[in-house]
């Protein structure tokens, strides 16, 4: 129910159940409150809300003065407290607030699940009115499973909330959740209510406050938080949902490898602005969330051994198994005569230095020395083996070389180097299980049976039999009871995944004749006639071959050069290249083979007594995650990476994880032998669960995106072009540069001097695009260049990013070094202010018209562009409604040069949580596009608070992954209408322009307003509240609003209640169109254009938020000069004006009279945010007295965040 997470003006809500929850919450904390403060301070806090409730509700009554006088009242004892009785009150209503807002949030999950009807926004529904408007099913289908949504989880610092907190909260909403149930006991609602008010209790007494800033890392953990609070619940959940809608309407299912939505990050990425976030910030935030993912893959891995106990397979999988077998059995045999080497070795030295016989001492050296040979060749460590030198945060294994994995320093584990913050703070990670130093040694299974072999029969102790390894994780299946102590093959290579089974690791580093497949040791005498290999092939799907998984190899193969290209596989183009498809026929195909075929027959044919194989993949696919992890560990902690075994020395015995493909591939395998074998409905429980998580998470949870502003990139250039002798790049026009930049892209020789000497400033640029080669596409989505103004901003970047490229491969030993190599990151330009948004289709026709770019973006990027809009900036910069009409013109432009270049679009829309930063309801948004401008695909940011509100609660979760869904559809498949007259771009033109002189004459070229700003607002004290890890502003010596930062310009006007930003030069503009004679105009622009009409809408919402009351309190305490307060009364009289203007032109008696739930909602919070804004006053009285009063700098903190509470979307 929070404002910007669910869409106002549709839903006429019953609350009543809602005011319920309200009731309980609150009464918990009274509850807490009379043990904790005593009675005599509850009752004062219970005569200010009573105080504050009659003034609200005089106040929505009309009668103004009534409530005025209790507003004085309220106001004048509230100010005469003392801090030990205004700090619990300010915490007291900042609780009331943010419980109201988690019961609000839950209310939203009932209301959905309780609704006979299907949501109108639903998959379900909006499919089916689809299909009833003439859409033709098969297209319909093809539009949802190619449709590509990504969210991409930004750290801008609008979330106030403590992480400890938001879990808090999170788990009184699913204790609400559980309190809703009608099937309840008495006791059992006792034990839900017992256990809501220890959580109450608990947070009353945590501090809500952060004492130290955040780090990137700080943030970064925060995103991948929710992923594994919430959406790694909510992704499964909502592709079945997906699924089930489309077979429904169309016959079809959706695809295994679609992914319609997925997840990115800027969080340790974003370096616009944010000295804190270095080159190697980026690795470990990209390191971070690869452990991450691994950690989450390992419990699903470790649950689905157990669950897949059956013995029937398909040809693939036994296959996979027995080579798995097969090679563990050797790498056991090759440790065991390592350590007899070792043993004989420490015989032959203790002989000699005890006085025996020279011979003797040397026949024993000798024995040892015969052994270690044998366990090298087998696969175990040398003795001996010098290590290699490796790239720090390399993720890509070809052509580097292994070094041996040293000595564990258990000092060393949980801290980064260089002091950056701990990578394991206490041993954990997001509250996963602890990781200590023995996880190179031994990785506990949480659901591990005792005394069961998951990985074959279920005699050996499985624990014993890992510790015996080496290698660790690895543990390789000992041999199985029904095997002989027969000796293997030498060369025990790690087993590696391919289109039909599993080969030697080495043979992924070059091409090798093919091989016999190994035998298990002992096997050749036991003829089982159930193995595949003692019958003769059987038709369709029983014969070994190509495989529903079979491309994966290729596809990892390409994933493998950390980039894709033109042919690359993506989230993007997967279901048109051929690796996915309604799976249906093929499991209708696999059930009726399986019924023409008789069951002994069948049985012969996949029946393998004693054996587990899916266990034993299961057990390779593990390992490798393990293995995985370990890596993960190794770069957070500093240490040299551990080398995979390829019958290296010291190898952990199992390749890590690159990328989503080399893991799904023997899921998949696993997924198509349980339907050949009759186990459809088991293959669509747990297992195709978790290969929708990998195609939609993949190895990194989020690709993260770099972020950097132009000018650094043209400072980087000019130091290299000034030191070669060229000149003065940033003194080049843009046409020199454009000619320059293409001419050096088009060579292929290095153009950056190793030895040249640089400044800090361009040597952490040209870092950072050293990290982005070493990282790759597999775990890096776009480099966004802020403050895009020429197209020799993107050439740039492709000249540095080619540079780093050659830089990384010749350190590589000419690993892709190529100036067209696919690891190059698409390149996003980003056009913010009103200027650059006017100059954005001169930008790119330029870029799309230049030889060297065209064929770069055919070849690397698939004929596809992204280009991003901010919406926070220009809003800063000219009005929220000249912003507004700026980016629909801009939207309208790009696409039709792509469309006439032959390029595909993707925009990429930078929207904040409020109004005034492009924020408001999903689905109204995206309804409101120009038509064209969403084709299928569509990347959004989502920031602060609003992630914690729209993914925090997995219920939440879902219904907004299904929102995002059915609005990009239908402004696919039935694109919003333009302006439907002429007339209306005319009026639209003339309100653009009256609005943004209107804004600009007060925030830019009044000389008091600045000044006002400062003094009516907390704007400067917004620095002490450690809620992000960037300045406030780009450059800290400028004071001007250019500078400042679109969020804490937001912010600190919702604190005092005037949310100017958001409505500043709407009402003037409206007001003289009206003069002209267009309110008739304007009222059928509101009713017949969904640009227009929700454009008013999401103003019409923030009006009724502001309260020019508390204002006039902020400005008759804080501002002294006459002057300014003239500014201020003007201020507030444009907010009347306003308020009224749009009241006109929506037919609306009273704000929001057209969505009485929403109304009631901020009635309901009113009392409770006007006390805290009327401390909020005091305290920065007091405060700007005493500057360094540390209780006075907590009690103003607390306030803050009390009323960002209150008004829910603050940023």
């Amino acid at each position: 129910m929070t404002d910007s997470t669910y869409d106002f003006g549709a839903v006429r809500d019953d609350l009543t159940p809602l005011e319920d929850d309200c009731k309980l919450l609150g009464s918990l904390l009274d509850d807490c409150l009379r043990v904790e403060i005593g009675e005599t301070m509850f009752k004062k806090i219970e005569r200010i809300r009573a105080l504050a409730q009659c003034a609200s509700n005089l106040s929505i009554k009309g009668d103004a003065g009534a409530s005025d006088m209790l507003s004085h009242r309220l106001a004048e004892e509230l100010m005469n407290l003392d801090m030990d009785e205004a700090v619990p009150l300010t915490r007291a209503c900042g609780h009331y607030l943010n419980l109201s807002g988690i019961a609000e949030l839950h209310h939203g999950v009932r209301r959905d699940r309780s609704t006979r009807e299907p949501n109108a926004n639903s998959c379900d529904a909006v499919f089916g009115r689809l299909i009833a408007e003439g859409v033709d099913p098969e297209e319909l289908y093809r539009a949802v499973s190619e449709q590509n949504v990504e969210v991409v989880l930004t750290a801008h610092p609008t979330q106030v909330n403590r992480r400890t907190l938001q879990y808090k909260h999170t788990r009184i909403a699913a204790l609400l959740q559980q309190h809703d149930r009608s099937d309840l006991t008495a006791e059992e609602r006792r034990n839900i209510v017992s256990e809501l008010q220890r959580e109450v209790a608990a947070l009353w007494q945590t501090d809500e406050l952060r004492r130290q800033k955040p780090t990137p890392l700080d943030e970064a953990r925060g995103g991948l938080h929710i992923v594994e609070q919430s959406l790694w619940a909510a992704v499964p959940q909502y592709m079945r949902r997906l699924s089930a809608a489309l077979k429904k309407h169309t016959g079809h299912d959706l695809p295994l490898q679609a992914t319609p939505f997925r997840f990115g990050s800027w969080m340790g990425g974003d370096r616009d602005g944010n000295p804190n976030v270095t080159a190697k910030v980026t690795a470990h935030v990209t390191a971070l969330a690869r452990w991450m993912a691994a950690d989450l893959y390992l419990r699903e891995v470790d649950t689905l051994r157990f669950e897949l106990s059956m013995n029937q397979c398909s040809a693939a999988v036994w296959k996979m198994a027995r080579r798995i077998i097969a090679e563990g059995h050797t790498k056991r045999a090759g440790v065991v005569r390592a350590k007899a080497a070792a043993a004989l070795h420490q015989t032959a030295t203790d002989a000699a230095s005890h006085g025996g016989s020279a011979a003797s001492a040397a026949a024993a050296a000798a024995a040892g020395g015969d052994a270690a040979a044998d366990g090298a060749s087998a696969g175990g460590a040398p003795p001996t083996a010098a290590a290699a030198a490796s790239d720090s945060f390399s993720f890509s294994r070809a052509g580097r070389p292994r070094p041996e994995r040293p000595s564990i320093d258990t000092r060393g584990v949980g801290v980064l180097t260089g002091g950056e913050g701990a990578a394991f703070p206490g041993g954990m990670i997001l509250g996963t299980q602890p990781v200590s130093a023995h996880t190179a040694a031994e990785v506990s299974v949480p659901h591990e049976l005792p005394g069961q072999d998951v990985e074959g029969g279920s005699e050996m102790d499985f624990n014993e039999s890992r510790r015996d390894s080496e290698g660790g994780d690895m543990g390789g299946a000992s041999p199985h009871p029904m095997l002989g102590g027969g000796g293997g093959p030498s060369g025990g290579a790690s087993a590696e995944p391919t289109g039909t089974g599993y080969s030697s690791g080495a043979a992924q580093q070059q091409p090798q004749q093919p091989q016999q497949e190994p035998e298990v040791p002992g096997t050749p005498g036991f003829a089982d006639p159930g193995t595949p290999d003692r019958l003769g092939p059987l038709p369709g799907p029983f014969t070994p071959g190509p495989t529903p998984f079979g491309n994966a190899a290729a596809a990892t193969a390409r994933g493998s050069n950390s980039g894709a290209g033109a042919g690359a596989v993506t989230g993007m183009d997967r279901a048109s290249s051929g690796l996915g498809g309604d799976p249906t026929l093929t499991r209708r195909s696999l059930m009726a083979q399986r019924l023409g075929t008789s069951p002994v027959q069948f049985a012969r044919a996949h029946e393998h007594p004693g054996f587990h194989p899916y266990r034993i993949v299961l057990g390779h696919v593990r390992d490798r995650l393990a293995a995985t992890r370990r890596r993960m560990e190794d770069l957070l902690s500093g240490r040299e990476p551990a080398a995979a075994a390829e019958g290296g020395a010291g190898g952990s015995g199992a390749l890590w994880y690159e990328n989503e493909d080399e893991l799904a591939e023997p899921l998949m395998a696993c997924y198509w032998s349980l339907w050949e074998c009759g186990g459809g409905v088991i293959a669509d429980g747990r297992l195709l669960d978790l290969i929708r998580r990998v195609y939609t998470f993949g190895m990194c949870l989020m690709k993260l995106d770099l972020r950097q502003e132009s000018t650094r990139h043209a400072e980087a250039l000019d130091a290299v072009t000034t030191y070669l002798g060229y000149g003065s790049y940033l003194e080049w026009s843009e046409d020199d540069k454009i000619a320059w930049l293409t001419k050096e892209l088009q060579g292929r020789r290095p153009l950056i001097p190793a030895d040249m000497p640089m400044s800090a400033e361009v040597r952490e640029v040209l870092d950072t695009f050293k990290v982005a080669a070493h990282l790759g596409r597999d775990n890096l989505g776009a480099y966004v260049i802020s403050m895009t103004k020429g197209a020799s901003d993107v050439m740039a970047v492709e000249l540095l990013q080619r540079e780093a490229r050659m830089q990384v491969g010749t350190a590589a030993g000419g690993r892709g070094g190529g100036p067209e190599d696919g690891g190059s990151l698409r390149v996003v330009p980003l056009f913010e202010t009103l200027e650059d948004l006017d100059a954005a289709e001169d930008v790119m026709t330029r870029l799309l018209t230049n030889p060297w770019y065209r064929e770069h973006l055919r070849t690397v990027h698939g004929d596809a562009q992204e280009v991003m809009l901010g919406y926070s900036d220009s809003g800063k910069d000219a009005g929220r409604l000249a912003a507004n009409w700026a980016l629909y013109k801009c939207q309208e432009r790009l696409v039709a040069i792509t469309k006439n270049a032959g390029v595909k679009l993707t925009l990429f829309h930078g929207r904040g949580g409020t109004v005034g930063r492009g924020g408001g309801p999903t689905h109204i948004a995206i309804q409101s596009q120009p038509p064209g401008s969403v084709e299928g695909t569509f990347r959004i940011t989502e920031q602060g608070e609003m992630v914690q509100a729209k993914f925090g609660i997995s219920g939440v979760a879902l219904s907004q992954l299904e929102t995002y869904t059915t609005a990009v559809l239908l402004a696919t498949m039935r694109p919003p209408s333009p302006p439907r007259r002429e007339e209306w771009r005319t009026v639209m033109e003339m309100l653009s322009r009256v609005s943004c002189e209107s804004y600009r004459n007060i925030v830019h070229h009044s000389p008091l307003f600045i000044r006002y700003f400062k003094h009516a607002t907390p704007e400067e004290e917004l620095g002490n509240l450690n809620i992000g890890s960037r300045p406030a502003r780009r450059r800290n010596k400028d004071a001007s609003i250019s500078t400042l930062r679109a969020i804490p310009w937001i912010f600190a006007w919702t604190q005092n209640r005037l949310i100017l930003p958001s409505w500043l030069g709407i009402g003037a503009a409206l007001t003289a169109a009206m003069s002209q004679g267009h309110l008739p105009t304007l009222q059928a622009m509101y009713r017949e254009w969904p640009f227009f009409g929700s454009t008013v809408d999401l103003i019409e919402m923030i009006l009724a938020k502001t309260d020019p009351r508390i204002a006039a309190l902020y400005e008759q305490v804080l501002v002294a000069d006459p002057e300014e307060r003239k500014l201020g009364a003007e201020l507030r009289e444009r907010l009347q004006r306003c308020q009224g203007a749009v009241l006109k032109v929506t037919g609306h008696e009273a704000l929001l009279s057209s969505n009485p739930t929403l109304r009631k909602l901020i009635s309901m919070r009113s009392p409770f945010v006007d006390p805290i804004n009327i401390l909020q006053v005091e305290v920065l009285r007091r405060l700007r007295k005493d500057p360094n009063n540390m209780r006075l700098r907590d009690a103003l903190l607390i306030s803050i965040n009390g009323i960002a509470a209150g008004m829910r979307n603050t940023g």
